[in-house]
């Protein structure tokens, strides 16, 4: 839980890097999106902003900063039949204790806005108060003849950005929970899994598993894949059962007050690691260990990507998948055939959390960098995820225009005995530190000789 006290020196840090003369800033926290056909809503996420800057997450609830009056937090105020249906809401005052605000209810934002006609109005947060702003108290946007400055929301967006990519400690030890947590589902599942257990069934285990521990929720859709699903990167685990000589990849995290975490393990679904599954999965290991190793303050982020990148094409050049020299096949993207995303992106109250690209920078639209979510030199206070991978992609390797690109860099024969072996992906939530790295779930085994007692202990059973 973060202090009132630190939360209001947050806010007090961005008002003044904002420095604002006159202007109006709304963040809110968004409306619930009702489910059709049902008196039900999806899963309620609040915008990270206005979680990052209230320090709630309040369904519908908006917060609101003028320069000469400071942040006030309009909440929402239930109706009757709002408390019959879903609840009696949150206290106010209880609301202002915990985040440090004056709160006032939610019907007051109309006036608040009223008084700044003719100011600079910036949006944060949800913009869904432009489009439903009956949810927020406001019969009608247009009527309230305001128009919103993007170039000003831009600027401002940027610098809280900016100020969440630094955690403090309060957010450090909340993602350190988020963590623990997803270290009880994942040793779950290297202990429980047993050939003829569908993936569907695997993912309710390790997430039930998660709450036992005390997550609030998943951080983001869990990923099982088994055999050749693994090799696809954001695969919706379904009735397809593991089979013994396949392996289970598992990318899935534990959420705790709105901090995430992010991890991924894969493990043979037999008890051991056999043939060339041994040797690409301690590649991609000794890759992980490797950038972990080498993450330090001032430390380019992209730079750890493209020495992933080198070593993974040196370790597929040693295998006999790839042919050439890893550096060259690095420059012409060959390797990313088999390691097509980026090395991890920045965490924190989202899964691919603010600020990963530094301002000024563009992103590449080079095969091998593409995806990659992180440019920028690390920092104390930053957490990253490592996640290395090596994948048998059909969509990538069977297309004629890949194969032409890089016929002289690929033994294809080989390739093609390889299509159904799926994907390894190893990955863990990384906080630079002053010195290094601090593995946040760096608790969870991953060596071979960790995961092969951990899945000789499950086959006993």
């Amino acid at each position: 839980m973060q202090s009132p006290a630190g939360l209001r020196s947050r806010r007090q840090a961005i008002a003044r890097s904002w420095d604002l003369a006159r202007a109006a800033v709304l963040i809110p926290a968004g409306l619930p999106v009702p489910i059709p056909g049902s008196d039900q809503f999806h899963d309620f996420h609040a915008h990270p902003e206005f979680t990052y800057l209230a320090g709630a997450r309040t369904p519908g609830a908006c917060l609101a900063f003028d320069p000469a009056e400071g942040w006030v937090l309009f909440a929402p105020v239930p109706s009757l039949e709002d408390r019959v249906w879903v609840g009696d809401g949150e206290d106010l005052e209880a609301l202002a204790g915990a985040t440090g605000l004056p709160v006032r209810p939610l019907p007051g934002l109309r006036a608040w806005l009223e008084h700044r006609r003719g100011e600079a109005l910036a949006i944060l947060g949800n913009d869904d108060i432009t489009y439903r702003p009956a949810g927020y108290g406001i019969e009608s946007w247009a009527a309230l003849e305001l128009d919103v400055d993007h170039s000003l929301s831009t600027r401002l967006g940027e610098q809280v950005a900016e100020s969440r990519r630094s955690k403090d400690p309060s957010e450090v030890a909340l993602m350190r929970a988020a963590a623990d947590a997803s270290r009880g589902g994942h040793l779950l599942a290297l202990r429980t899994a047993l050939p003829g257990m569908s993936e569907r069934q695997l993912q309710i285990e390790l997430e039930a598993e998660f709450f036992r521990h005390g997550a609030e929720r998943t951080a983001y859709g869990s990923i099982v894949g088994t055999g050749s699903n693994g090799a696809v990167l954001h695969f919706s685990p379904t009735a397809r059962q593991l089979r013994n000589g396949e392996l289970v990849l598992i990318d899935a995290g534990a959420e705790w007050e709105g901090y995430a975490s992010d991890v991924t393990r894969t493990f043979p679904a037999s008890t051991r690691f056999e043939g060339i599954h041994r040797d690409l999965y301690q590649l991609v290991l000794d890759v992980q260990q490797s950038a972990i190793a080498t993450v330090r303050p001032g430390v380019e982020y992209r730079d750890l990507h493209l020495a992933a990148s080198a070593h993974i094409a040196a370790g597929l050049v040693d295998l006999g998948i790839l042919r050439g020299d890893p550096a060259g096949l690095v420059e012409r993207d060959a390797h990313a055939l088999f390691f097509p995303h980026g090395l991890g992106h920045m965490l924190g109250l989202a899964t691919h959390d603010a600020g990963g690209c530094l301002k000024g920078r563009t992103p590449s639209d080079r095969f091998g960098l593409k995806w990659l979510r992180a440019d920028l030199p690390l920092q104390p206070g930053y957490v990253v995820t490592i996640e290395p991978g090596i994948y048998f992609i059909r969509a990538l390797l069977t297309a004629p225009a890949r194969r032409e690109q890089y016929r002289d860099a690929v033994d294809w024969d080989r390739v093609d005995t390889l299509l159904d072996a799926g994907g390894i992906r190893i990955e863990d939530d990384v906080l630079v530190t002053e010195t290094g790295a601090d593995v946040l779930s760096g608790a969870i085994p991953k060596s071979i000789p960790e995961i092969e007692a951990l899945r000789a202990e499950a086959h006993s059973r």
